[in-house]
């Protein structure tokens, strides 16, 4: 999707094409992190949950007949249907629009600053190229809901059901009488439920819900010991998380952990994984053979770049999460290499998490590693790409740019076998096609688009500084 940016820090005016690789680079301070981190809040699960929030207290500007039309037929007569295909092809792009209107009152809280004001923030979404995409996914969503005094007794007072490759989403109830539908169900509670299910479905089908974000402390925070009571405060959010989660696929963001929000999730999604029952991923595999591929390439990723293997191990004092660099040896986190923390997050987000669609946003992810593993590093990315996954970078590795140049070009040859022992990972997986690359340099308060037609990336912000070393020598 194309996106444009006005008054965002220091970038005056940008226009950004999302692609399923998309790679910021830049000096610092020129506005990377900061615009990668507003698109995560508006395009996430968080975006989402504000926006809801804002729209069932009357506070956003746009308004869904359709879904005011469902609301009131449910109180009139007990049942519904909705057309969410073509609610989507009406409204999608005014939605998405309307949530990001809403940025500039969360931007604080998100990004954790007091100090910065964003109400002079302007964004404007277009979704002309990915508008189809999205009415195919709405297409094929299957959508099960209902409300229920006790789910246990599998009595549902109200249901939403749509089948896959059905576009319409149907509200119902075993009585179609006006006053037992209100005697047993508040008006609120249904006006929630009838919001909440349309406009998740179709944010999720815009951009899936499941954002990661890996924020430059990870290293930090994925060898950090917490204490039992800080596990347990934990383990409680992450219950109430997936309640919420069963009922509205939005991710909940209250946590104990200070910090802005990209910093809270991801330690979520660390600590999550600690609690994470492999039989529940398991399923996932069954409803979505996808996933395995996931789990293969956190192997891989494990194999050929960590060299050793991640994995917890119950002790005494519980789950501890360690290191094993060969047979004999197992470390603990706060003593491994700066490498294997700062790829650890990555694996267990692969392994225990990632669905198709979900988005990976990381910042600076050559951080801590040699040159060599730098261009694994791309050459994986790419994989995760093409495994139909969505990568953001911001990047200031000249190793990882110059090699994504080799990558979009061995992705036009002829004969992809013949090649792929030139590559540090040996996997024609890694070539990928220019048309799903966006390379962005982020410089005098604008964004500019530095990939060319025939492939290359005219970048000079690395050039510059090794042609004054040389000069100086």
């Amino acid at each position: 999707m194309k996106i444009e940016l006005v008054n965002l820090g220091v970038i005056q005016k940008a226009e950004i094409e999302l692609k399923p690789l998309t790679v910021f680079i830049g000096e610092n301070n020129t506005g990377k992190t900061w615009t990668s981190y507003t698109l995560a809040s508006i395009l996430g699960g968080y975006g989402l949950s504000q926006y809801l929030k804002a729209y069932i207290k009357g506070e956003t500007t746009q308004a869904y007949p359709p879904i005011d039309n469902a609301i009131a037929q449910i109180l009139a007569e007990g049942n519904a249907q909705v057309d969410i295909v073509q609610f989507a092809r009406d409204y999608a792009e005014l939605y998405i629009n309307d949530v990001a209107r809403l940025a500039p009152n969360w931007m604080p809280e998100f990004m954790a600053t007091e100090r910065v004001n964003f109400q002079d923030l302007q964004i404007k979404i277009s979704l002309a190229a990915t508008k189809h995409e999205v009415l195919h996914k709405l297409q094929h969503t299957f959508i099960e809901k209902y409300i229920a005094p006790n789910p246990q007794s599998g009595a549902a007072l109200l249901n939403a059901l749509k089948e896959e490759d059905d576009s319409i989403l149907y509200f119902y109830t075993l009585s179609e009488s006006k006053g037992n539908i209100l005697q047993k169900i508040p008006e609120r509670v249904i006006k929630e439920f009838v919001i909440t299910i349309i406009l998740v479905e179709v944010h999720s089908a815009l951009y899936s819900a499941g954002i990661y974000l890996f924020p430059t402390e990870r290293t930090t925070f994925v060898a950090v010991p917490f204490s039992h009571s800080e596990f347990n405060e934990l383990k409680k959010s992450r219950e109430e998380a997936s309640e919420e989660l069963e009922q509205t696929k939005i991710q909940k963001k209250s946590s104990p952990i200070m910090g802005g929000e990209s910093l809270k999730s991801f330690i979520q999604m660390i600590f999550w994984s600690y609690f994470r029952d492999w039989t529940d991923r398991e399923k996932e595999i069954k409803e979505n053979p996808e996933i395995s591929t996931y789990i293969e390439l956190a192997k891989l990723l494990e194999r050929d770049i960590i060299q050793g293997n991640v994995d917890f191990e119950d002790s005494g004092l519980g789950k501890e999460l360690l290191f094993q660099a060969s047979d004999s040896v197992k470390l603990q986190m706060p003593v491994v290499s700066s490498m294997v923390k700062e790829l650890t997050p990555l694996v267990l987000c692969l392994r225990y998490w990632v669905e198709p669609d979900h988005w990976l946003i990381i910042d600076e992810p050559e951080m801590n590693l040699h040159p060599a593993a730098q261009v694994e590093m791309i050459e994986f990315l790419a994989m995760l790409v093409e495994a139909n996954l969505n990568v953001l970078i911001t990047t200031h590795s000249p190793y990882i740019v110059d090699h994504l140049v080799n990558l979009m070009q061995a992705a036009k040859h002829e004969d992809k076998e013949s090649i792929k022992d030139k590559f540090y990972l040996e996997r024609t997986e890694a070539f990928i096609p220019q048309e799903k690359v966006s390379v962005y340099l982020f410089e005098e308060g604008t964004a500019k688009n530095i990939l060319d037609e025939a492939g290359r990336i005219n970048w000079q912000t690395f050039a510059n500084v090794s042609d004054d070393i040389a000069h100086i020598f």
